[in-house]
């Protein structure tokens, strides 16, 4: 989606329909529902068939930034928390 674009509906928390959601790429495949589950079974034998070490792996990358972003933020976060106690009498 993008962070501009994210920010956008994030700050405006406009709706996005389908046809938005298709267009920005936040799906990936659109089913009538009688074919949902058997297309995510599909899916699943799919990656099941991936030798485990590949999907530990794919896992494992994928995963990563998400995990730097978090041990990276956590002293930034905690601030504002202990901030926000501060402010609203606490500690």
């Amino acid at each position: 989606m993008g962070l501009k674009r994210a920010a956008y509906y994030l700050y405006t928390s406009d709706k996005i329909d389908a046809q938005t959601a298709r267009e920005i790429g936040l799906d990936n495949e659109v089913l009538p529902l009688d074919r949902l589950l058997p297309r995510a079974w599909e899916i699943a034998e799919k990656i099941m068939k991936k030798p485990r070490t590949v999907r530990r792996l794919t896992s494992a990358v994928l995963r990563r930034p998400w995990k730097r972003l978090l041990v990276q933020d956590l002293g930034f976060h905690l601030g504002h928390e202990l901030l926000g106690i501060r402010l609203n009498g606490g500690v």
